[in-house]
């Protein structure tokens, strides 16, 4: 009977313990990323702390007895056997937080994005215009007036209602799945003279990285060919269908670019092209992401922004990147809530700002958790001191 009883709740216990545990976690980490917001938005530092690990220990206890009479019977009640048992369960977790500071994770915060974490969100499936609302800090044009930036920061002005037009120029193209984003896919060719053929072994060893050897007919002239990955292109074609020589100088040109910018080529004659662009999308710092959501609670409100008429396709076009309330007491409606300084920061299952798409905030505040997450580095490589607390 105690075996029958532990194995019944052992399993019952941890499983609930599990998830309880993964489910707080969770919480704590939206609610400091949240609460980074509130120190940016009135300019304090900010500070992140990790649950690194997090260990349970679970004393499971039971008793049974029988209750019963001896002697004979003075009626039936006294003639009766009654089986007792109870269980008891203890948990003794100990948490282990550990502070992120040191100088790789601020170089982490402090460095610009690059396009491998824009590819991969929007690979996601997350919108495009929300991705690029939360990741750019600007486009670069360059086109028969000259270069030209349009900031995503609303004391821009007209600058940014244009940037804006073009992020949903975008979001259109991409909904209408005429959008290419990916890397350019070129070949790369090398040639080299020499006296006699390859042999064996240098064929093999060219093999092994990718080329392949192509020579003349008299063996003096070889070249050493392989398929590249190039940089990152947003476009309104499909760059294969262009020559190799195009697609590697359209590489060449993204290759000129710092890592933190994107090549765009919207080219008259294709879908979208009656708006064209050639130019480039700037990616922020995680640090400038935070410092541009908390100025938006107040000190620079974000504003309707009616997509170009030449977009075709209406996409979701929020006033708002993400719509954080700043208030006196709590909202009874909010998924995530902090105090701050007296103040309560929180984000809305539903929110309320007038062109506020319901289900935008929940999925851009999981796009900046996401950025943020890429951001941290392997905890167990940069030792620090870490907090153990026991219950």
């Amino acid at each position: 009977m105690l075996t029958s009883i532990n194995g019944c709740l052992s399993p019952i216990a941890m499983h609930r313990a599990v998830l309880e545990y993964d489910r707080t976690v969770s919480y704590v980490e939206a609610d400091l990323l949240l609460l980074n917001i509130a120190r940016a938005r009135h300019h304090r530092p900010v500070h992140f702390t990790a649950v690194s690990s997090v260990a349970a220990t679970f004393d499971f206890r039971t008793t049974a007895g029988i209750k019963g009479g001896f002697g004979p019977a003075t009626d039936s009640s006294e003639r009766a056997v009654n089986l007792e048992y109870s269980a008891t369960v203890a948990e003794n977790p100990t948490i282990t937080i550990v502070p992120i500071t040191g100088e790789e994770f601020t170089k982490r915060v402090l460095r610009p994005l690059d396009e491998d974490k824009f590819e991969f969100l929007v690979r996601q499936g997350y919108d495009i215009n929300m991705v690029l609302r939360l990741m750019a800090r600007g486009i670069a044009i360059d086109d028969e007036r000259g270069p030209t930036i349009l900031f995503n920061a609303p004391s821009q002005g007209e600058g940014y209602v244009e940037f804006r037009r073009r992020l949903l120029h975008l979001a259109g193209l991409d909904a209408e799945r005429k959008l290419f984003v990916g890397p350019i896919l070129f070949e790369e060719s090398h040639t080299v003279r020499t006296n006699r053929p390859p042999n064996p072994d240098e064929v093999v060893a060219a093999l092994e990285r990718g080329f392949r050897w192509e020579g003349d007919s008299e063996g003096e002239v070889h070249t050493v060919r392989r398929q590249a990955v190039g940089r990152m292109l947003i476009a309104n074609y499909d760059p294969s269908r262009l020559s190799n020589d195009e697609r590697r100088r359209l590489h060449e040109e993204a290759q000129r670019m710092p890592s933190d910018s994107i090549l765009v080529d919207l080219r008259a004659g294709n879908p979208g092209g009656e708006y064209p662009l050639h130019g480039s999308i700037l990616l922020r710092t995680m640090n400038s992401i935070i410092g541009f959501v908390a100025k938006s609670i107040e000190e620079e409100l974000e504003m309707m922004v009616a997509p170009d008429p030449r977009t075709k396709t209406v996409v979701r076009n929020p006033a708002r990147t993400l719509e954080i309330e700043e208030s006196d007491s709590k909202p009874g409606d909010y998924e995530f809530s902090v105090l701050f300084d007296g103040r309560h920061y929180s984000i809305r299952k539903y929110p309320v700002s007038q062109g506020m798409v319901p289900s935008w905030n929940q999925e851009a505040f999981a796009v900046l958790s996401n950025l943020f997450q890429m951001t941290v580095t392997d905890l167990t490589k940069y030792p620090t001191p870490a907090i153990a607390i026991a219950k």
